[in-house]
C-alpha cells in the first residue's frame, strides 16, 4: 500500500522529482509504504503536528489517500460541538475515548473554533458548518477550518462519500456534495402541503428518513418523507414510523434506533417491514447521560452526548437468528427482542458542565 500514489507520481526514497531535487525518504531505513503505515498509526492531534517535521511527512499527511486509509487502520473519534447555557459561546471538542481504562481517564482536545458563528452540521469524512454565505469544513490533518462551495441547508447526513443535504420550506428538496470535486448538485423536490419550517433526519442504507418530529399539543400526527439517494425519488414515510418517532434517531448496523427524551422510556428499534418500533434491550443511562440529546452512529455503535458532554456509547448485539435464539432460551428470556445494546458511559470533566451538545459527529481522524 503506498497512500502517496497518485495518477502522475509517486514519491520515492532518493529519487529526483521534477525540479530535479532530491526528495527524503520519509522515515531513513525504512522504505515510504511502511514508513506510511506509521504515520498513520499516529493518534490525533499528533499527525498535525508531525506536518512539521518535513516536506516529505506533510506531503504525506496532507494527500488524500493518506485520509482515506485512516478508516481501516485508525481510530474513530467523536467531535462535539457545544455552547455554554450561560454565556452561549460555541465550543469544539473532541473526545478520544479508546484511552480510557481503571486507571486513566479519556482524553479530550479543544478543537480552534470555526472564523465566524454559525451553526453546526457534520460531515462524513469532515466536521463542517453551514451559515448564510456558505459552507465551512475541519480538516483533522491540518486542524484548521477553509472554506468550500456554498450550501445552506437544514439538515444533513453522509452517504456512500457524499454528503446529502435536506432543505425545506414551499418544498422539500436535496442537494448532494462531493467533497473531492466540492461541488454541489441538486436532487429531486417534492411539494409539500405547507411550509416545512424544521425537521430532523437520519440516512440508513441509501435513504434519508426526514420527520418534522411531534410539537404541542401533539395532536396532529408528525409529517414525514424517505428519499432515495440511489433513485433520486421521493416518498412517504409509514405512519408507523412518524407515529413512533420520538426523541433522538441514530442508525446503526443498518437499523434505525430512537432514543427518547423524556421519562424512562426504552429505546426501539424500527422495523420497515411492520412499520412498527420494537423494544430494544439495555436500559439507555439517563442518569448520567441527560437531555438534550446528540446521537451519530458508526461501526456497530451509537454515540449520544447529553448535558454536560457526558457521552453513553452503546454496542449493538443482535440476538436474531437460531443463534440468539438459543441464546435467549439459555439466559431464560421468553421474550421476542432480538437486539441488545450494551452501554458504557464516558463522563466528562467537571469543567464541561454548563455546556450543551449541539452536534456530534464520530470521524476517523
Amino acid at each position: 500500500m503506498a497512500v502517496l500514489e497518485n495518477a502522475n507520481t509517486k514519491i520515492k526514497s532518493k529519487n529526483k522529482n521534477k525540479n530535479n531535487i532530491i526528495e527524503e525518504p520519509l522515515i531513513p531505513g525504512l522504505p515510504n509504504e511502511i514508513a506510511e503505515l506509521c504515520l498513520l498509526h499516529l493518534p490525533y492531534p499528533y499527525q498535525s503536528l508531525a506536518r512539521a517535521v518535513s516536506s516529505s511527512w506533510n506531503r504525506a499527511i496532507t494527500n488524500p489517500s493518506f485520509q482515506q486509509c485512516k478508516k481501516t487502520l485508525s481510530r474513530p473519534y467523536l467531535f462535539l460541538f457545544s455552547f455554554h447555557k450561560l454565556t452561549r459561546k460555541f465550543y469544539c471538542h473532541l473526545l478520544d475515548h479508546r484511552t480510557r481504562s481503571s486507571t486513566a481517564a479519556a482524553r479530550w482536545f479543544t478543537l480552534p473554533l470555526p472564523p465566524s458563528p454559525i451553526t453546526f452540521y457534520g460531515k462524513l469524512l469532515t466536521i463542517a458548518g453551514t451559515m448564510r454565505f456558505g459552507t465551512l469544513i475541519f480538516s483533522t490533518a491540518m486542524s484548521q477550518w477553509s472554506s468550500a462551495s456554498a450550501g445552506t441547508f437544514f439538515a444533513e447526513e453522509g452517504e456512500n462519500g457524499k454528503i446529502v443535504a435536506v432543505h425545506g420550506g414551499a418544498s422539500l428538496g436535496a442537494k448532494i456534495y462531493d467533497a473531492e470535486s466540492d461541488t454541489w448538485r441538486n436532487g429531486a423536490r417534492v411539494e409539500v402541503e405547507n411550509e416545512v419550517a424544521s425537521f430532523e433526519a437520519v440516512e440508513n442504507e441509501g435513504k434519508v428518513f426526514v420527520t418534522e418530529g411531534w410539537r404541542w399539543p401533539f395532536t396532529v400526527i408528525p409529517r414525514g418523507w424517505v428519499y432515495d439517494t440511489r433513485s433520486d425519488t421521493w416518498q412517504g414515510m409509514g405512519i408507523g414510523m412518524r407515529e413512533g418517532w420520538s426523541g433522538v434517531a441514530v442508525a446503526v448496523a443498518g437499523r434505525i434506533f430512537r432514543i427518547p427524551e423524556y421519562g424512562d422510556g426504552d429505546v426501539k428499534v424500527y422495523e420497515e417491514r411492520s412499520d412498527t418500533w420494537r423494544m430494544v434491550r439495555g436500559r439507555f443511562p439517563r442518569e448520567k447521560v441527560k437531555r438534550p440529546l446528540k446521537a451519530k452512529g458508526l461501526d456497530g455503535k451509537m454515540y449520544v452526548a447529553g448535558c454536560g458532554l457526558n457521552v453513553a456509547i452503546g454496542s449493538v448485539v443482535s440476538l436474531c437468528g437460531e443463534g440468539g435464539k438459543r441464546q435467549r432460551q439459555e439466559e431464560g428470556r421468553n421474550d421476542s427482542v432480538c437486539i441488545e445494546l450494551k452501554w458504557e458511559v464516558v463522563e466528562a470533566p467537571g469543567g464541561f458542565r454548563e455546556l450543551e451538545a449541539c452536534h456530534c459527529q464520530v470521524l476517523y481522524a
